[in-house]
């Protein structure tokens, strides 16, 4: 069931992740083992099982395929919880064979079922997604095997099943999948695995603008613009109106030096008729932009302007305060400040430029639609291929 994800580059140098990847890893590995592990254990979970019981091979096979029979009947709350818990109970940390006889098991089951159709690897790939947001929800700490284990076996999973298939749709699917495990890695703070599913995804599936998205906001941070740079412009080709991937664009280019083509991209997004959380930032570096040439009077203008359209943004303030007191104007500078201080807006963490730093499981909210829906309208193959009785219409992957 092992496939394996080839290093093929998108949009510039990516030797930086080898770089890392060792330091990455023993990170990862003090952080999952601490003791205080948040999962709920012994006993208290719905199969019942204590905190270090050892279980038998076919004891496993049989406790997997009764969660993969409540996922397919549409126990969508459930099945899951009873994943981490088993997975939790028999992959321990302090003996690296326990998961090699998870692993084992778990593919003799998928084997069995997957032999009589192959389309019960999508619900199975998304369960495996879903116990793995479950447990990183939790903390996960003091569980590294069982959380490399799950999001293994869904990255596996959707590998396996776009090489099996070699279908453009299961190309697409396998892409999501791998979207939205690098999305949960991106909300951790470990960009260097999640650049890594966002390559492979993009891989499979070219147009898929979560994934370019995402993987062109690595590399910004890691100051590789001219690698972010291709992949946005790739995004902005697919989809000419996302906000985000323009403004995105126009701040790359700035720091490549092509200041004309980001002033015209950030023209065209403050003159959007809707305002969305783009729109501040846009008038925002679009007067820098002017300000940095000596062209103060165009900035003060640009300011003036996004002061109208977007009043409670605290910052667009503060920055024409900044371009009066230039310009030899402190009495309208100091009646600009002493009004945005004396209405902040009550919740800071919603400013745009959070917004635009932030990891936002927003972005990913699409991607998750998605596989929830492809993995409801599998259940009724999979529980045919488990022999149990016909899925019933499931609620779907809990948000």
């Amino acid at each position: 069931m092992r496939a394996r994800t080839e290093g093929r580059q998108v949009g510039g140098p990516f030797m930086w992740l080898a770089t890392a990847a060792l330091w990455l890893w023993a990170g990862q590995a003090v952080w999952a083992q601490d003791p205080a592990a948040t999962v709920p254990q012994g006993g208290s979970g719905s199969l019942k099982l204590r905190a270090g019981e050892q279980l038998r091979p076919e004891k496993i096979q049989e406790l997997y395929r009764r969660i993969l029979s409540d996922w397919s009947a549409g126990q969508t709350d459930r099945a899951p919880d009873e994943l981490v818990e088993l997975e939790t109970t028999v992959a321990v940390d302090t003996d690296a064979r326990t998961h090699k006889t998870l692993l084992a098991a778990e593919q003799a089951v998928i084997h069995q079922v997957g032999e009589s159709d192959l389309e019960v690897l999508v619900p199975i790939a998304v369960l495996h997604h879903e116990a793995y947001r479950r447990l990183l929800q939790r903390g996960g700490r003091g569980h590294a095997l069982a959380l490399a284990h799950t999001r293994n076996m869904t990255k596996d999973l959707a590998l396996l099943y776009n090489e099996q298939s070699g279908s453009e749709g299961a190309a697409v699917v396998s892409s999501r999948l791998l979207t939205s495990l690098g999305g949960l890695l991106l909300q951790g703070a470990q960009q260097l695995p999640a650049a890594e599913m966002f390559q492979k995804a993009i891989e499979l599936d070219g147009r898929n603008v979560a994934a370019l998205l995402a993987l062109a906001s690595v590399y910004e941070k890691n100051s590789q613009a001219e690698s972010a740079v291709k992949l946005l412009r790739q995004a902005v080709q697919i989809e000419p109106a996302n906000g985000e991937a323009r403004l995105r664009l126009a701040l790359n280019l700035r720091r490549l030096q092509e200041t004309e083509e980001a002033r015209q991209l950030l023209q065209a997004l403050a003159d959007d008729k809707d305002v969305t959380w783009t729109t501040p930032l846009a008038y925002e570096e679009l007067a820098r932009l002017y300000t940095d040439k000596g062209r103060g009077s165009e900035a003060e203008k640009v300011l003036r302007k996004a002061v109208e359209r977007v009043p409670d943004d605290l910052r667009l303030r503060i920055q024409l305060a900044a371009a009066l007191d230039r310009r030899g104007a402190p009495g309208e500078a100091t009646a600009i400040i002493e009004k945005a201080l004396a209405s902040l807006p009550s919740q800071e963490a919603a400013a745009s430029r959070y917004l635009y730093n932030a990891a936002r499981p927003e972005e990913f909210a699409e991607t998750r639609k998605f596989l929830d829906e492809n993995s409801r309208s599998r259940f009724q193959v999979l529980a045919q291929a488990l022999g149990t009785p016909q899925a019933e219409t499931g609620t779907g992957v809990a948000r």
